[in-house]
């Protein structure tokens, strides 16, 4: 018998709030949240630290940094998804929905791009330390291989269903989307022109495909979010297509609309973090004041998830319960997943220690299923006595 991992001392974040407990772990679930635990060989002294639920990470595209660092130096898939790997665990990040886009141009957003990535996945997800997931954007104007995206919702390969549409507006010159794909592929500017006018091309026949992709979604229990609802008419589409996660709505109205339609509004936090959106959008600090976010997001930067709700306690915005559940309880429920989350018996034991005095937060231990994925600690690992032989 292996001893229960006791993480001991510590302040632990209950369904009721912080609690001076110790935090026991069994296989890979919480056993139990109570004073001075039964003694254990394989007990780790978290005193003075905060034990908090792992971080939900429902939308995350920084892993194209890893794919290809730069627009003519793609890596390896294989590569690249350990490195993200490491680099979730080290920002408190225990069950991720990498956010990949399928997309109407080549490289980085392509379909092609998209199936190496997901083969690669399928290899690796057993031996990555993060719960790692597909959540798959789809541009409506990418049209091609219709049947291998609905195969994929199918068969449970994606688990979170992005509606995207980044073509030039009706009516509007294709220049800045040519200017972002010539950015991130490193093509000519007639060529990137030419990908942008294509896209607008297939819209309606995307526009024709969509009811067929939402009920595939429907049918294999996949949950949809919508990208970039700019007011109240375009909620009110997203809701009679059944999404049930409004991602980066771009105004506070549209954001009081999707709560409205029952939707979770997810916002990114490193606009909490920076102090705003980079895009001049809708303020997270304005949401959060509002009542009018329930999720927040990594979006371009891992790290930024575990330094939001602190910004949000040190701001005076909210409490640390409610901060908190932005990153851990609300993303697990608004993806549908009820085992996680919580620090309470019988959750999976996705678990972080933070120093909450610390100049810059950031994961000291880092627990994932049940078993020490990420440590600064030397002494937080398992003593030699209690390793199966």
């Amino acid at each position: 018998m292996i001893d229960p991992l006791v993480l001991s001392g510590g302040a632990v974040l209950t369904p009721g709030g912080l609690r001076d407990a110790d935090l026991v772990i069994e296989g890979e679930v919480i056993a139990a949240v109570e004073p001075d635990a039964a003694r254990s060989s394989n007990r780790v002294d978290v005193a003075g630290r905060w034990v908090l639920p792992g971080i939900v990470d429902l939308h995350g595209d920084a892993v194209e940094r890893a794919l290809s660092p730069r627009p003519s130096a793609p890596m390896t898939a294989e590569s690249a998804l350990v490195e993200n790997d490491r680099a979730m665990l080290a920002a408190g990040i225990t069950t991720a929905y990498l956010s990949l886009t399928d997309g109407f141009e080549p490289g980085l957003r392509s379909r092609e791009r998209l199936r190496e990535v997901i083969g690669a996945w399928r290899r690796l997800r057993p031996v990555l330390g993060v719960d790692t997931r597909i959540h798959v954007r789809h541009e409506r104007c990418n049209v091609d291989d219709f049947d291998e995206l609905l195969a994929w919702l199918a068969d449970g390969t994606i688990e979170l269903l992005s509606l995207n549409d980044h073509a030039p507006p009706p009516g509007h010159a294709p220049d800045g989307t040519a200017a972002s794909v010539q950015a991130r592929t490193g093509m000519s500017p007639d060529d990137a022109l030419a990908v942008a006018r294509r896209a607008v091309e297939q819209r309606p026949t995307g526009l024709e495909q969509e009811p067929e992709l939402v009920a595939a979604a429907h049918t294999a229990g996949v949950p949809i979010a919508s990208h970039d609802d700019a007011d109240a008419e375009q909620v009110a589409a997203s809701a009679a297509l059944g999404v049930r996660i409004a991602e980066f709505p771009f105004t506070l109205a549209a954001a009081h609309a999707a709560r409205g339609h029952g939707q979770s509004v997810l916002l990114g936090a490193p606009n909490l973090v920076r102090g705003g959106s980079h895009l001049g959008n809708l303020s997270v600090a304005d949401a959060v004041s509002a009542g009018a976010v329930d999720v927040l997001a990594s979006d371009y930067h891992y790290s930024s998830l575990l330094a939001a709700p602190f910004v949000a306690m040190d701001r005076g915005l909210t409490d640390v319960a409610s901060a908190w559940s932005l990153v851990a309880e609300r993303p697990a429920r608004a993806a549908g997943l009820d085992d996680r989350g919580r620090l309470e018996a019988g959750q999976r034991a996705d678990v972080i220690v933070v120093d909450p005095g610390a100049r810059v937060r950031s994961p000291e231990i880092v627990v994932a299923g049940g078993e020490i994925a990420y440590s600064v600690r030397p002494s937080a690992v398992a003593a030699p006595a209690a390793l199966p032989r």
